[in-house]
């Protein structure tokens, strides 16, 4: 009894193994003389490409096919379609490595086979809706607020020197490509250039100057702000005219000043807050700004930079 259901057994593997084959089978390539073997589901994963459709044929088990290309380079496109087959999108696949000297050769294989999109997918930034936000300042309303379909001004409307802040709701997403924006310092009296830019992570500081709240990040003055404590910048005294771009990405807010091209970048300590929000905090009066999402041009840039 036991002889035949093992019989039965192996009959079933059999025939589960013949199905997958047929299905999937396992195709060869020779790359300029080196066999690299693969399932025809890896091999067309990207679809719609040159490469994909070579592929797609009706294939049986180990059929061959001969590529006229660096087997080093297309060993590298097999292994990372593998990779990509059984990619977590929580964590998705790191930069392609290639060997020195050969990045240019690769990069024109990937566009021969069509490929290129599918390995380096255009960066998908996530919205800034101006029209959501709410302006939150729990400390009294000396910063008045205009807001118009494509941005949001800010005037510190007050006659003598003193620390008033306004932060923006909703929450910031810093998820994907991050989150992009960008401020315009339209007036800053020279004598009394203070003026901090950046984000927060509690609504409500206790005190007046929000920058020096424990979750503040951004720029002060000359400085880096962070953990509301100063630290060194390379972007230089911030003055009237400057438009700081902003891009907060998982745990980093990187800041580049577009006029000067200056650029600095602040590690976030998620464990203090997880939640985080624009936050500006005034000194001079008649101080002005305005808030603008970055057009895609701009973010490619801050990607770039």
């Amino acid at each position: 009894m036991q002889q035949e259901k093992d019989i039965l057994q192996n009959e079933i593997e059999t025939m589960n193994n013949s199905i997958t084959s047929n299905d999937d089978p396992i195709i060869e390539i020779d790359a300029g003389g080196k066999i690299i073997r693969a399932r025809r589901s890896t091999l067309t994963l990207a679809p719609d490409t040159t490469f994909s459709s070579i592929f797609s044929e009706n294939w049986t088990q180990n059929d061959r096919v001969f590529l006229d290309h660096d087997p080093e380079l297309i060993e590298i496109i097999v292994n990372s379609l593998r990779a990509k087959n059984i990619e977590d999108p929580s964590n998705p696949m790191k930069s392609l490595t290639i060997p020195d000297g050969k990045k240019e050769e690769f990069e024109l294989l990937l566009r021969y086979f069509g490929l290129s999109d599918f390995f380096y997918p255009s960066p998908v930034f996530l919205p800034f809706d101006i029209g959501k936000i709410e302006v939150v300042q729990p400390h009294g309303s000396p910063v008045v607020v205009t807001k118009s379909e494509s941005k949001i001004r800010f005037s510190h409307n007050v006659s003598i020197n003193s620390d008033y802040f306004a932060t923006c709701k909703p929450s910031l997403n810093s998820s994907g490509e991050g989150i992009f924006w960008k401020i315009t310092i339209d007036t800053l009296n020279p004598a009394h250039h203070w003026l901090f830019l950046g984000i927060i992570g509690n609504l409500n500081p206790s005190i007046f100057s929000s920058w020096k709240d424990s979750t503040a990040y951004g720029l002060g003055g000359e400085c880096a702000v962070k953990n509301g404590i100063y630290e060194d910048s390379e972007i230089e005294r911030l003055s009237q005219g400057d438009c700081i771009y902003f891009h907060l990405k998982s745990n980093k807010l990187t800041m580049l000043n577009a006029e000067k091209n200056l650029k600095t970048v602040i590690d976030i300590d998620t464990t203090v807050s997880d939640t985080y929000y624009i936050n500006f905090n005034f000194y001079s009066p008649d101080t002005k700004i305005s808030l603008e999402p970055l057009t895609e041009d701009e973010c490619e840039r801050m990607l770039e930079n």
